[in-house]
């Protein structure tokens, strides 16, 4: 069992290098550009599986960023550890219905539509629709994982950070966010919930120190956690992953 975990865990880093564009378990592949085509690489958790320790799909043979990114000085304390995770604590996903309508940040001029993806018991987690929209992560078949805007739990959103033949995406200045800084999810009722940045800090692709079930688990106070692609671009991919927290005020 910890050999299967550990390689499900190897798979999922290396999917995130898809251009999250964060994003896929696919869930890194999904933002990042990946395809949702499995290979004898990745394996299907089982069904007795409870966390999200999902696996990850193959990278798209046609690469869908742009490689525009500069990239930035990494200074250790600007990668995830486990002690950022371990702070956040542990909580119940919420479940239900989504319903939201728009992701705004006003600090790095986010206004986005969401399209609705639903990680399955393959733990596929698929692309956004776009360059301009943010996926939202049904995780309902993953026990622990995910969460619903007002409900609880971790609400997983990943975007392109940009994308081929159009250029910055919409999560493109992502890596600006600052602790402080205000996430709002709005509802079609026109509901909005508001969560502040706690930390915006870079997983290596192919770091395995982190599980990224930790990631993606629900939190004990409802939470925000935006993934995009991150770091040098090399062969269609980006070697890092960004990933924002934050915590709703």
């Amino acid at each position: 069992m910890v050999v299967n975990g550990l390689r499900r865990h190897q798979a999922l880093l290396r999917a995130l290098a898809i251009g999250l564009a964060l994003s896929a378990l696919t869930v890194a592949a999904g933002a990042c550009g990946g395809s949702s085509k499995k290979t004898s690489a990745t394996p299907t958790p089982q069904a007795t599986t409870t966390g999200a320790n999902a696996t990850a799909s193959a990278v798209a043979s046609t690469p869908v960023h742009a490689g525009l990114l500069t990239p930035l000085a990494i200074s250790p304390g600007d990668l995830l550890t486990h002690a950022d995770l371990a702070a956040r604590g542990v909580g119940t996903p919420g479940r239900g219905p989504f319903t939201g309508d728009k992701l705004i940040i006003p600090a790095v001029g986010i206004n986005a539509p969401f399209s609705y993806k639903v990680v399955g018991s393959d733990g596929q987690m698929p692309n956004p629709n776009g360059p301009t929209d943010v996926a939202y992560y049904d995780f309902s078949q993953w026990p622990k994982a995910g969460g619903l805007p007002g409900k609880g739990g971790n609400i997983v959103l990943a975007g392109h950070v940009d994308y081929i033949h159009y250029g910055p995406a919409v999560f493109w200045r992502l890596h600006e966010l600052k602790v402080g800084d205000l996430i709002t999810i709005q509802m079609k009722d026109g509901t909005k919930y508001n969560y502040k940045v706690e930390f915006n800090k870079q997983v290596p692709a192919n770091d395995t120190s982190v599980n990224w079930s930790d990631i993606v688990n629900a939190t004990a106070d409802e939470s925000v956690t935006l993934i995009t692609c991150s770091g040098q671009f090399e062969a269609g991919h980006y070697d890092h992953r960004q990933i924002v927290w934050g915590r709703r005020v």
